[in-house]
């Protein structure tokens, strides 16, 4: 019966391999998808971060012109 033994002790490691290489594609599925989820909460912050700073560039022309008009030609209209 050595040989029964040895086939069920081989169909227990393969059933174990199985199962371990399962759990290891799902550790990979999982550490891909939160390295995804991170890149865009970034590219995200980083987007409205660019954003804010061109509001103030835009609102800091408008001064500019505005100013300009004021004091070179003597009013807005």
């Amino acid at each position: 019966m050595n040989w029964l033994e040895d086939f069920r002790n081989k169909k227990k490691e393969k059933n174990n391999n199985k199962e371990e290489r399962n759990t290891d594609r799902q550790n990979k599925v999982e550490k891909r998808r939160a390295f995804r989820l991170e890149k865009i909460r970034e590219v995200t912050a980083k987007f409205y971060a660019v954003a804010a700073k061109r509001k103030w560039l835009v609102f800091m022309i408008i001064a500019a012109i505005a100013a300009y008009l004021i004091i070179f030609k003597g009013g807005l209209f």
